[in-house]
């Protein structure tokens, strides 16, 4: 049997803290609200379709890492018998924060936890403090170290560029201690101040207390060569990795291949069709108690926007479009489909091409949401012939 590719992400949404600069669909932990949210989570799993062929699982939040071992131990048990998977067979991501549960590490990796993303932001303890952040660089360091001691080999972590405060001197003294920890992955985000939270309110009474876009263009550039330096590879504009140690999940992502999604606010894909479920912790465990859905939103995407979305996110990895993928995929020449985006990004310098498709180049990769957005929509459409191809 042809069985589809797919991710599953989990939402957990606790957190001891609230970071104010999050806009996530986050609520304070509390242990009474635990026990029903995951519930609702193994409600809606059970109702989900069990015959894909499940190539990664990301517990995402929120802290998952907030949650006891045998918390995320029961429900990654159930994923993995949902989907007849055998624990250890393939990616399993949990999302951790520094300053929880670290005696937890080696439960979680019993458990079926192989990759560990780590929130560290940063290793200079006064942008900890004015991130919120409830965590120190010594914590952060003590983290990653009882990790590796708990068997885990495949750490990643999580460096925010942008934050108030932040000089080209600390953001580099936080790389080289970020590489002195030997991690196998690395994200770094350029922060965005996102409506209504704490850090909005912050920017518009003093901006000049954050970095502005040109000092942030300039902390991500330097990322890119003391990353590159140390043996990263930038395969995705926010992520790098040592080889072999790129993120399937994520990768899942922007090949759009599909994605079951549980939990408030999680964000699915099934061929073409997204959907998001309820934000509100309460409306998203009263609809799954009701025996209802709790998707609230839902798009159904035509093959323009299909192949639109796909070349950005293309775009935003290292191959970039591939000609071979895209008529693999759609049966379609991407250089006839998107001929004037190629020609207007390339004239402004933000495309490279060779004889196999086209990718951002270093000045794209610092204007990669202008250079994106030029595809989304094609400027040729011919017939849809080879949609449906997406066994990846």
């Amino acid at each position: 049997m042809n069985r589809r590719a797919a991710g599953c992400y989990v939402h957990l949404p606790f957190c001891d803290r609230i970071c104010p600069y999050c806009d996530f669909a986050v609520v304070e932990f509390a242990r009474a609200r635990v026990g029903r949210y995951l519930k609702a989570v193994r409600a809606e799993l059970a109702r989900s379709p069990a015959d894909l062929a499940l190539a990664s699982i990301y517990l995402g939040g929120g802290t998952p890492s907030a949650l006891s071992a045998d918390d995320i131990a029961g429900l990654l048990h159930a994923v993995f018998a949902h989907f007849g998977v055998e624990p250890g067979s393939i990616e399993c991501t949990l999302e951790a924060n520094p300053s929880r549960n670290a005696a937890d590490l080696n439960l979680y990796r019993r458990a079926g936890v192989n990759r560990l993303s780590i929130g560290v932001q940063s290793f200079d303890d006064g942008e900890l403090h004015r991130l919120g952040r409830d965590h120190s660089a010594d914590q952060a360091r003590g983290y990653i170290s009882a990790a590796r001691a708990a068997g885990h080999r495949n750490i990643g972590i999580d460096l925010i560029a942008g934050a108030p405060g932040q000089t080209a001197q600390s953001f580099q003294a936080t790389l080289a201690r970020a590489i002195e920890c030997a991690p196998q992955h690395v994200s770094v985000y350029g922060l965005t101040i996102e409506a209504g939270t704490p850090y909005a309110r912050w920017f518009r009474r003093s901006p000049e207390e954050f970095p502005d876009d040109d000092a942030t263009a300039d902390l991500l550039e330097l990322a890119e060569r003391e990353l590159t330096a140390a043996g990263f590879a930038r395969y995705e504009i926010s992520n790098y990795a040592k080889a072999g140690f790129e993120s399937e999940h994520n990768r899942g992502y922007w090949r759009q291949q599909d994605c079951v999604a549980l939990g408030m606010s999680a964000s699915g894909y099934e061929g073409g069709r997204r959907f998001r479920n309820a934000r509100s912790f309460e409306a998203y465990c009263a609809a799954i108690e009701a025996g209802a859905s709790a998707q609230e939103e839902e798009e159904k995407l035509a093959f323009e926007a299909r192949l639109g979305e796909a070349a950005m996110l293309s775009l935003r990895t290292r191959e970039g479009i591939q000609d071979g993928d895209f008529r693999a995929r759609f049966g379609v020449d991407p250089r006839l489909v998107f001929a004037a985006a190629i020609d207007k990004c390339r004239r402004a310098g933000l495309l490279e091409e060779d004889g196999q498709g086209v990718r951002l180049s270093a000045r794209g990769r610092l204007l990669a949401n202008t250079a994106c957005s030029e595809f989304l929509h094609p400027s040729f459409i011919p017939a849809p012939a080879g949609v449906g191809k997406t066994t990846s």
